[in-house]
């Protein structure tokens, strides 16, 4: 099976990166939950939360680093990107997290963002050039491709954005049917009393 992987670092939004863990792993994913920077990381409402692993655990670091990137990248289904501005600002600094998620796309993995991190980071890094997607209103006006503007959830090829907080839901409800199609989210939406 696939690995899907979710990145957080201190400030990040609770309910963006809550909800589609939760959904996820309701739908029996694989999903890991990785600091950026620690294993226990504190929202931005001061929720403390204990990571599976942190991302120097993940990829390794020296030499190694780099080939064990390309290999996690190979295997990916999804990387998530929650908001915040603490949060996304981190991971748009994180090198080697901006390796993980270029190297996913490049391999045809899906590659997720909500709120801010869309555009700070894969805006940041390029990855939405040419790209349909939105954020949260007023930001990614500097890049060279424009967000769109009241659009709640895009899917644009690989790319799954969303605009915020308010907007979580529906973010998690579309992962879950680009990774597993129409009837599992039927499911998911009937066993949580969303239907």
């Amino acid at each position: 099976m696939e690995k899907i992987f979710l990145f957080i670092a201190d400030g990040f939004e609770e309910v963006e990166a809550i909800t589609p863990l939760d959904y996820l792993r309701r739908c029996g994913a694989d999903l890991t939950l990785v600091g950026v920077g620690a294993k226990v990381i504190r929202s931005s409402r001061g929720l403390a939360v204990t990571c599976d692993i942190t991302l120097s655990e993940l990829i390794g670091e020296g030499a190694n680093a780099k080939k064990n990137v390309e290999q996690l990248a190979a295997g990916t289904a999804l990387a998530i990107l929650p908001g915040g501005l603490p949060n996304s600002r981190t991971l748009s600094k994180n090198a080697e997290l901006r390796s993980f998620i270029t190297e996913t796309a490049k391999h045809g993995g899906l590659v997720a963002a909500i709120c801010a991190a869309p555009a700070l980071a894969l805006g940041g890094w390029g990855l939405l050039e040419g790209k349909r997607f939105t954020c949260y209103p007023g930001m990614g006006e500097d890049l060279p491709t424009q967000p769109i503007k009241g659009a709640r959830v895009i899917r644009d090829g690989q790319f799954i954005t969303a605009c915020g907080a308010g907007a979580a839901e529906e973010f998690a409800f579309a992962l879950v049917d680009a990774l597993y199609g129409e009837k599992k989210l039927i499911e998911l939406k009937s066993s949580i009393a969303a239907l």
